[in-house]
C-alpha cells in the first residue's frame, strides 16, 4: 500500500474520532484544567482542532520556525460543535495536501525550529506519523480525561465507551 493511502486513511479514522471529543467540550468549563501544571480546556481543545495544519504544512512547505512563524488562532467558539466545524476545515485542507501529494514527497526532510533550536529534521512521512497523527491522539487522550473529569459522557474512539450502549 502506498504510504499516501495508509496516511490517508488512518487520518481519516482518527480525525472523525477527534471530532466526537472536540464536540463534546463543555464551553461553560473552557477556563477549566484539571491541574496547575495542565491545559485549560479551552487550550487543549484549540491545540487539537489546530492540529491537521501539520499534515498540510509539512507536506507544502520544507520548514517551520516558530520564531518567526506563530501558531494560527483558532476562531471564537460558542460550542463544541462549533469548534468542530472549525476542525473539520483544516482536516478537508489536509486530506486535500494529502492527496495531491507525491510518494516521493514523503521522503524529502521537514525542518521544524524555534530559531536556531532544531526540534526534528526527518522526512515528511515521519513528521507527519509522529508530529502530527500521533501527537493528535495524544492530546486527543487528554481530552477525553478532562471530560470524564468533567462528567461529560466520552465517545468510543475504538468501540464503544463506557459511557455508550455495548452490543449484546
Amino acid at each position: 500500500m502506498e504510504m499516501k493511502k495508509a496516511i490517508l486513511a488512518e487520518f481519516e479514522h482518527e480525525a472523525a474520532s477527534t471530532r466526537k471529543m472536540l464536540e463534546r467540550v463543555p464551553v461553560e468549563k473552557i477556563t477549566w484544567a484539571p491541574h496547575d501544571k495542565s491545559m485549560t480546556l479551552d487550550k487543549i481543545a484549540r491545540h487539537i482542532t489546530n492540529l491537521p495544519l501539520w499534515i498540510t504544512t509539512t507536506l507544502t512547505t520544507d520548514e517551520r520556525d516558530f520564531a518567526t512563524t506563530p501558531s494560527p488562532a483558532v476562531p471564537a467558539y460558542n460550542s463544541g460543535e462549533e469548534l468542530a466545524k472549525h476542525f473539520d476545515k483544516n482536516v478537508a485542507d489536509a486530506k486535500a495536501a494529502l492527496e495531491n501529494v507525491n510518494e516521493e514527497d514523503f521522503e524529502k526532510l521537514y525542518v521544524l525550529r524555534a530559531g536556531e533550536k532544531v526540534f526534528y529534521n526527518e522526512p515528511k512521512g515521519r513528521i507527519i506519523r509522529n508530529f502530527a497523527l500521533n501527537h493528535m491522539v495524544h492530546h486527543r487522550g487528554q481530552l477525553s480525561v478532562y471530560l470524564r473529569l468533567l462528567d461529560v459522557p466520552v465517545p468510543g474512539m475504538y468501540g464503544p465507551s463506557a459511557d455508550e450502549a455495548r452490543p449484546a
